[in-house]
């Protein structure tokens, strides 16, 4: 795999190596949340002293930045490790912070986004690394993308000392939508957008269809898991900002679609929402709606692995992360249509591999599937 190097100086990618010459080079690109890259470099190649902290690497159509180096030597020679993370993991570097902000008051309000998700996406991602950020706080080499009024027409959120990342992410998952980074190395900038999944099911024929199945060979290991460990279903949502804490405003909320549990059914969770509204009597609506945010932290874990069968389906041609796909697997009792929420490619000395992290599809499917069959 080609790896090229450069250097941001004054607007521009400076060039500083190209090479065939990394040991174990991989990267994992996810849908909306940060990716990452590593691979081994022998210190007595030609250029490696160009592997520096804060350079960029790019790999095939990924682009990331050196944030870790590690030398070492053993009976194999003098090596290092080089890691680090996608743009996407930079926003982990940004906390939102609202406009009213000041370093010597210190006291705040909220930064408010309500629109397309798309939308509030690029408010927050404009308020703390673009245009609308203070100077120091910007990526001067990231271009943001024009809104394109996609997602959910009426998304709305408010926060304030969150990881950019975060929120970035809850949005981009709410929605299923995709965060694209697209490196323009002559121009100096990196654009940085939001995008809508490929429907490349089965069950439609406007496009190809993609069927990842160990039947039809597309696809040689899979892998299911469920975890519940960190599952809840019953949340008690307290409004902050009240002066006494017996005067905070608690409720109690389900998911959409789903009854008050019971018994060995029920996992509780407390979470604390930010409720900001001109609007006298809308509190609850507010509380509702922020709390239907932070539930898609504590769901379950319901994920396929595969890798592909490099022979018959290809990355960026075949398909994309954030697609979706339809998956059978007879053995697994599994026909559904999911989205692809990452791909991991590597190569070794025994060639190319590419691995896709399938989500839980969209309508529950699998998890009613399994159901079935557990009750058999």
């Amino acid at each position: 795999m080609e790896i090229r190097i450069y250097e941001y100086i004054n607007g521009e990618f400076v060039p500083r190596l190209n090479t065939y010459d990394a040991v174990n080079p991989r990267y994992k690109i996810h849908a909306y949340e940060p990716s990452e890259f590593s691979f081994d470099y022998s210190l007595d190649e030609r250029g490696a002293s160009e592997f520096q902290m804060k350079r960029f690497v790019l790999m095939e159509n990924f682009i990331g930045v050196i944030k870790n180096i590690k030398r070492y030597k053993n009976t194999g020679g003098s090596m290092m490790t080089v890691s680090g993370v996608d743009i996407k993991g930079l926003l982990f570097g940004r906390t939102v912070i609202p406009h009213t902000f000041s370093g010597i008051i210190g006291t705040m309000g909220y930064d408010v986004a309500v629109g397309w998700t798309d939308a509030c996406i690029k408010h927050f991602w404009r308020n703390n690394i673009g245009v609308n950020a203070e100077t120091a706080r910007r990526y001067n080499f990231i271009t943001i993308g024009e809104n394109k009024n996609i997602g959910k027409s009426g998304d709305k959120y408010q926060t304030r000392f969150t990881k950019l990342s975060d929120v970035t992410a809850e949005f981009a998952k709410g929605a299923d939508l995709v965060i694209t980074t697209t490196p323009q190395i002559e121009s100096g900038k990196i654009i940085l957008d939001v995008a809508e999944p490929v429907y490349r099911t089965a069950g439609q024929d406007i496009v190809s269809p993609v069927i990842l199945s160990p039947e039809n060979l597309t696809v040689l290991h899979m892998e299911h898991t469920q975890e519940s460990t960190g599952y809840r279903n019953a949340f008690y949502a307290t409004r902050s900002g009240s002066q006494f804490a017996d005067e905070a405003l608690t409720m109690l909320y389900m998911r959409d679609g789903e009854t008050e549990p019971s018994g060995l059914d029920r996992v509780e969770e407390h979470i604390n929402v930010s409720v900001n509204t001109p609007i006298a009597g809308d509190e609850y609506n507010e509380m509702r709606r922020q709390a239907v945010h932070d539930m898609q932290n504590y769901g379950e874990v319901n994920t396929l692995n595969a890798t592909v069968n490099f022979t018959r389906l290809k990355l960026n041609r075949d398909y994309h992360v954030g697609d979706f796909v339809t998956v059978q697997n007879n053995d697994f009792g599994i026909e559904a249509d999911i989205q692809i929420t990452a791909v991991e490619v590597s190569e070794n000395g025994n060639g190319r591999t590419e691995t896709v992290t399938l989500g839980t599809d969209k309508k529950g499917y699998i998890r009613q599937i399994l159901t079935e069959i557990k009750n058999i």
